[in-house]
């Protein structure tokens, strides 16, 4: 096979001619190189947009329902400061039924997290970037506070029951719970106004399953919420009980029938 030798260049027009061939060459396939990648970053910050607008919906929710059942959880614990002073006179608890609680979930971030460390966060506008950092924030913040928040409303729990003597020592450990439990809801409601506000900023394209969710939150009666909102009913029967009501039919029917795990296993 015959094997074509370069010319060789005899002035500098025809270096500069080469040169200039060979700049060009370079310069577009980088440039196609670029417009690939960047092709490519744009199709996964499309994608993470989608995923973190559902993981957003989620915490909106939480946020609404916070901010409208805030009136409930304000009464109930004026209800349970006077049921507190009303028992530091007397020196005895009287029968209070469910006293309910907040509205509780888990705030995620999981989907930022996962943008963030995939590096496709660095490819987002500088501003949009900035304000979904806030607005995660504001959800760790959310997510900080109900722990608070379980713990106090926890030890406002030892006053449900059929009616008990109220010592010194169960009086100052409620009376910091109630403290607790108001200051608590506070912060988490003044976070709730700033998360919906950041989110209102950032124009996120929200899917139709995440717009029902914030719809019905926005819509549906409190009272289907939590049942703090509604009246504590009949005191139950001795001490030590809890918010969350209890699942023993279910538990026992997992207890039964355990699901098998080895099925996925190759």
């Amino acid at each position: 096979m015959d094997i074509h030798k370069p010319k060789p260049i005899r002035n500098w027009r025809e270096f500069l001619k080469e040169y200039a061939i060979v700049v060009l060459g370079v310069a577009t396939a980088l440039a196609a190189e670029q417009g690939v990648e960047w092709l490519h970053w744009q199709s996964q910050v499309r994608a993470a947009r989608a995923v973190i607008a559902t993981e957003i919906s989620s915490n909106l929710v939480g946020a609404i329902t916070m901010v409208r059942t805030a009136e409930c959880v304000e009464r109930r614990l004026d209800q349970l400061a006077l049921v507190l002073d009303a028992a530091s006179q007397t020196g005895r608890l009287p029968p209070l039924g469910n006293i309910g609680m907040p509205w509780r979930q888990i705030y995620p971030t999981g989907a930022w997290d996962s943008v963030v460390a995939s590096q496709t966060a660095t490819h987002f506008p500088r501003l949009q970037l900035a304000e979904l950092s806030a607005s995660y924030k504001i959800a760790q913040r959310l997510e900080d506070q109900g722990a608070l928040e379980l713990e106090a409303w926890n030890s406002l729990y030892t006053m449900v029951g059929p009616g008990r003597r109220l010592d010194p020592s169960s009086e100052a450990k409620l009376r910091d719970a109630l403290s607790q439990a108001r200051a608590s809801s506070r912060i988490k409601q003044s976070l709730g106004s700033q998360l919906m506000e950041r989110v209102l900023n950032q124009q996120l394209y929200f899917g139709q399953d995440d717009l029902k969710a914030i719809t019905n939150a926005e819509r549906q009666p409190s009272t289907m919420k939590i049942a703090l909102c509604l009246p504590t009913g009949a005191p139950p029967a001795s001490y030590g009980q809890a918010y969350v009501p209890p699942r023993t039919a279910q538990v026992r029917a997992m207890a039964k029938n355990l699901p098998d795990f080895s099925k996925g296993a190759p």
